[in-house]
């Protein structure tokens, strides 16, 4: 019975680890294998350095909303809100639109669910702008605080963004946010109208103050960076692989010469 023929391009089984080792071993590939890992060490270091580039060259602005300033100085009406005035704590004065006054929520507070008393100011300048008068634990409460706010006021608080109307309950008929455009359909004559809203500092008498933190500014990533970091992390495995194929090739060299 004649054995069967040999392919002579038919590559080698994977070698076993004790074979694989039997020649990693040697001297010659101890050595490739040191400056494999050195230089796959160095191809790290490098992947760490361009991701520690990619937070530093993140610049944020930094903005003193704490100090506060007239809202005519960073606030225009009938203007979008630019990013320093996000969270600028702001004065203002004007008189209280009788009638014009919301309750918003239920929203959170500090971790607690409630109502805000919201007013129509017309400040001095003739233009319109939303106060956060003060928080209450339900909707009653928060609209029998009308009657304690003074017909002119005197606007101290943060001054914020409006929010999406898209977030209110409708079907339950629940304003739970804050937007400059929909109260616009609810105020009388509102004239020219800030973009953003106050939330008073001092609330008005029988209301709680609003939680109003400083504002957390966003950061992002330098994206390039971290694909450099990246590219250079598969530099270093690609290392160690380059040197695991020499031997393995080695290998299979030999077992085919015998």
């Amino acid at each position: 019975m004649t054995a069967a023929p040999v392919d002579p391009d038919a590559r080698p089984p994977r070698p076993t680890f004790a074979q694989f080792m039997a020649v990693a071993r040697r001297p010659k590939w101890i050595g490739a294998l040191l400056l494999s890992l050195a230089i796959a060490a160095a191809f790290a270091a490098l992947g760490q350095w361009q991701l520690e580039r990619s937070v530093q060259n993140v610049s944020v602005p930094e903005y003193d909303t704490e100090t506060p300033v007239a809202l005519e100085t960073v606030a225009t009406p009938q203007q979008r809100m630019t990013d320093p005035s996000i969270g600028q704590r702001v004065t203002a004065s004007g008189e209280v639109v009788a009638g014009d006054f919301s309750v918003i929520g239920p929203r959170e507070n500090d971790g607690e669910l409630g109502f805000w008393l919201v007013a129509h100011v017309r400040t001095d300048d003739g233009a319109s702008l939303a106060v956060g008068l003060g928080w209450a634990p339900d909707a009653d409460s928060a609209e029998a605080a009308e009657r304690a706010v003074p017909e002119r006021l005197e606007v101290a608080g943060r001054y914020l963004p409006t929010e999406s109307p898209e977030l209110n309950d409708v079907e339950d008929g629940e304003r739970r946010v804050l937007s400059i455009g929909e109260l616009l359909n609810l105020w009388e004559e509102p004239g020219p109208v800030y973009a953003g809203f106050v939330v008073m500092a001092e609330p008005t008498p029988g209301l709680d103050a609003i939680h109003q933190p400083p504002p957390e500014r966003d950061t992002s990533l330098n994206w390039l960076n971290v694909f450099y970091a990246i590219e250079w992390v598969v530099f270093a495995g690609f290392a160690v692989f380059l040197w695991y194929r020499l031997v393995r090739d080695v290998w299979e060299a030999e077992v085919a010469a015998e």
